[in-house]
């Protein structure tokens, strides 16, 4: 667009001139480098990653309610507070209230979600009963990343590895009350 107009950007330190036919190319060389550059760096992320995830260590913690997550040992322990929420969650959908009732449940009595917001919705609550976390095990590698310089996420549903460890933590509920 530039070029159409006549006018030309001067890269002082390279020495490029994009009006020139040299410093177009120059220019065109170096941003592959650079973008092959940010391509090995995201590989070897990924591979450090999937180490750490082969070690069962944990990775890509968002925080989840009933856990707190300590970043000096990189561990979780239950918050007992907010235990009481996944428990009432948790007994109320065996009951049978749906997910639903179960939100507007938590909303009357005044719940607040793991960062503060009184708003329950239904999609909160049927994360929190899918939640593997909440027996006490870890699955990674639930999303990875399609492209390192965009940074899109897309779910993981096979394209690359996941990683389920049991018994990684303390659990809020049994195996059995989440299976129910």
């Amino acid at each position: 667009m530039l070029k159409e107009k006549g006018i030309a950007v001067f890269f002082e330190d390279e020495n490029i001139n994009t009006l020139t036919m040299d410093g177009e190319l120059l220019l065109v060389v170096l941003s592959s480098v650079a973008e092959q550059e940010v391509e090995n760096i995201s590989s070897n992320v990924k591979k450090g990653l999937k180490m750490k995830m082969q070690r069962g260590e944990l990775v890509g913690f968002q925080g989840c309610l009933g856990y707190d997550y300590h970043k000096d040992t990189k561990s979780i322990s239950v918050n007992e507070k907010e235990a009481e929420i996944v428990r009432y969650i948790f007994n109320r959908y065996i009951e049978g209230a749906g997910c639903t009732v179960i939100a507007n449940e938590l909303e009357n009595l005044g719940y607040k979600t793991k960062y503060g917001s009184s708003r329950w919705v239904q999609s909160t609550v049927i994360g929190i009963i899918k939640n593997e976390k909440y027996k006490g095990d870890l699955l990674l590698g639930k999303t990875f990343t399609v492209d390192p310089i965009s940074k899109r996420r897309l779910e993981n549903f096979g394209e690359e590895d996941k990683f389920y460890i049991r018994d990684h933590h303390e659990a809020i509920i049994s195996e059995q009350t989440l299976y129910q």
